[in-house]
């Protein structure tokens, strides 16, 4: 289905859960979770936008413009990593359309500036070129979360349709990211999934610093899951948002 330019999938029945992809963009790396979602929710995942010149207004608009083609006045929004900003970005802009907010290994500033300055002029005019460092980091990511072979060579097909002008300006608007002032501001129930083997992201410090600043957030820390984890078998996210709504604060997985 598409809405303008906005293409998605849609499975399953019951109370809509959008899930919005990391750096990938391909909204294709849902799968693990996806399929144990379905029979409890009506889940949509996408192709986050390519034209390399897109904003998190962009971005968050899409997002509105899917859940009232739809039909829909709001939905469980899932975002992973940068995924995470785009769904904090839509709960303040559309708070009156998020059901629920659910984070995972995201952040609501990436504080270290050298590397995503670096990451920026890297990706702009090496992209090619860097592939082998970034399959080489991207095979020791998927082993810490015990990623098998054939979701392996399921996220490999994925990660070779990622438009290389669309990844260097989401790291762009992750450098200029800073939500931390307006945390406060998101009242709807927040879950925020943590991984403490997370290489990429310090997810369970940014974890807990939004959630002591979100009312009504909980924690949820991954014991030996790693930035990948909706792609291992330590995170159900089905269980996660059954659990999550009377656990405590702050719990740990195992």
């Amino acid at each position: 289905m598409s809405t303008g330019s906005k293409q998605y999938r849609a499975e399953g029945s019951g109370p809509l859960l959008i899930y919005v992809a990391g750096l990938d963009g391909t909204g294709q790396l849902f799968f693990k979770q996806s399929s144990r979602l379905t029979s409890h929710y009506r889940v949509v995942t996408f192709r986050s936008r390519e034209n390399e010149k897109f904003t998190y207004d962009d971005l968050t608009g899409d997002l509105a413009g899917i859940i009232r083609d739809i039909g829909e006045q709001k939905a469980i929004i899932v975002g992973e990593s940068f995924g995470g900003t785009v769904a904090l970005s839509f709960a303040l802009r559309y708070p009156q359309m998020v059901e629920r907010l659910v984070v995972v290994n995201s952040f609501p500033r990436f504080r270290k500036r050298l590397t995503i300055n670096l990451g920026i002029k890297l990706s702009s005019g090496m992209f090619n070129g860097l592939w082998p460092l970034r399959r080489a980091a991207n095979r020791l990511g998927l082993a810490i979360d015990g990623v098998s072979f054939t979701d392996r060579e399921r996220f490999w097909t994925a990660i070779r349709t990622v438009s290389p002008g669309a990844y260097t300006q989401r790291l762009r608007l992750i450098r200029e990211l800073n939500l931390d002032s307006r945390l406060h501001e998101i009242r709807v129930p927040t879950l925020f999934i943590a991984g403490d083997r997370d290489l990429v992201v310090p997810s369970v410090k940014e974890a807990q610093i939004m959630a002591a600043r979100i009312p009504n957030a909980k924690v949820k820390i991954v014991k030996g899951a790693g930035h990948a984890c909706l792609l291992g078998n330590l995170v159900r996210l089905d269980e996660l948002l059954f659990e999550s709504s009377d656990s405590a604060d702050v719990t740990n997985a195992t």
